[in-house]
């Protein structure tokens, strides 16, 4: 080959490769904000007069949801590794939209529990999946920005989903149907994505005979790579750390726009806009904490998150005194708590999580993590609704005072520590 024909394959090369990573990303980006979609449909569903829901004890039901996306992080993460996340994640979306859509055949409140439990499962598929599929395609110098911006799939995401689900409820499109488009439209959309993620994305650049990005390139052993996570210190510290964040961040999503109804006597629609800037920036969150952690720490990942965590316990301190000085204080205070909260979430549940392990148990070390919040995030409803009653609602914020304390002083005991070293698979394993 001479020297100009070994020029075009290597320019035809970089713009395969990188066609497909930012398929990959993009892909991956609409997927995982898609999934929202059959999260939002039923919580709108349940406030339309004349939906029939069936009548039953519902008050356990993010719970049982809860137990069963910790299960899907479970299952996908041994699939994902084991297989590839290209297809654990399309299953994760069909299902989802599957059980969702579904709900319109049920008459029965034992039905209606089961097919969220199914939906639970499905959703639980989508993350570690997508984390990996980003990894493969990404190298670890590349990865902390990548995943930042990737974030807000699940910040901006979140909440692009609910008000989207909240215009099909609403809008005179299909009037026939009513309720019915929080069933249908959203389920449909999800699908369309999965089928289109799955058409456009690859489990690896060697399946379109490219040069993998990382080195680590050894096949999974899944029992001996669950021990090696579930034991590696550094995924203990953040799986610990991120059961307080995310109790924090749900109880705060729970019961804040109650706060603001109470406290600066805005209209629902208003408090329920105010409390969505907690999630709607926080992706930036994310990017600043990427780039402090990198110019100001040497790459360390744990001061960082210390900080911001006892930061976000100051503002929520500071609230109840914004709060009365009107709505631009108080919707500002509440935008800075989300930067700080989702810049932790996604440098240390994504990043730094990847960062810890090598690729061939990307997807069960974050499922380990992202699991440990999960049981956080199922409890924040109990904690809230307790403390309220044995304290008043006025004063919740210090109970996220203290969570986040506790969060911040679990990440202070790795302040130290540099870049997480990468643990090393048993030559056993292997």
């Amino acid at each position: 080959m001479d020297l100009a024909a070994m020029k075009s394959y290597v320019s035809m090369h970089k713009d395969l490769h990188q066609r497909w990573r930012s398929s990959a990303f993009t892909a991956s980006w609409l997927l995982y904000a898609g999934y929202y979609l059959c999260r939002e449909s039923m919580r709108t569903v349940r406030q339309l007069p004349g939906a029939p829901i069936p009548t039953g004890d519902f008050s356990h039901l993010l719970s049982y949801f809860a137990l069963a996306y910790i299960l899907g992080h479970w299952i996908s993460g041994t699939w994902a590794d084991a297989r590839g996340p290209r297809l654990v994640a399309l299953a994760g979306g069909v299902i989802s939209a599957a059980a969702t859509a579904a709900i319109l055949l049920v008459h029965t409140a034992n039905g209606f529990i089961g097919l969220e439990l199914v939906n639970g499962l499905g959703q639980g598929f989508g993350f570690p999946a997508l984390a990996r599929l980003l990894a493969v395609w990404f190298n670890r110098r590349e990865r902390p920005g990548v995943l930042a911006w990737w974030s807000a799939s699940y910040s901006l995401g979140g909440v692009v989903a609910a008000s989207l689900t909240l215009w099909i409820a609403t809008t005179q499109f299909l009037p026939g149907w009513g309720w019915r488009r929080c069933l249908m439209l959203p389920p449909l959309l999800l699908l369309v994505i999965s089928l289109w993620f799955y058409r456009v994305t690859r489990d690896d650049p060697q399946s379109v005979a490219l040069i993998p990005v990382n080195e680590e390139d050894r096949p999974a052993t899944w029992r001996m790579g669950w021990r090696s996570v579930l034991m590696h210190r550094p995924i203990q510290t953040i799986s610990a750390m991120y059961f307080f964040l995310k109790m924090t961040r749900y109880a705060l999503l729970f019961w804040l726009p109650l706060y603001l109804i109470q406290t600066t006597h805005i209209s629902e629609g208003r408090a329920a806009a105010s409390a969505s800037l907690f999630e709607l920036f926080g992706f930036v969150g994310a990017l600043y904490a990427v780039r402090l952690s990198a110019r100001n720490f040497a790459g360390r990942r744990f001061p960082v998150a210390t900080l911001f965590l006892f930061g976000f316990g100051f503002l929520a301190l500071m609230e109840p005194v914004l709060a009365p000085l009107g709505w631009t204080a108080s919707a500002a205070n509440i935008t800075a708590m989300g930067l700080l909260v989702y810049g932790v979430d996604a440098l240390m549940v994504s990043i730094a999580v990847l960062e810890c392990v090598p690729l061939t148990h990307a997807a069960r070390a974050i499922a380990v993590a992202n699991g440990a919040g999960t049981v956080g995030q199922m409890l924040a409803p109990l904690l809230v609704t307790w403390f309220a009653a044995r304290f008043g609602w006025e004063n919740l914020f210090n109970l996220l005072l203290i969570t986040s304390l506790i969060a911040g002083a679990i990440a202070a005991t790795r302040w130290n520590e540099g870049a997480a070293p990468v643990v090393e698979e048993p030559a056993t394993a292997a």
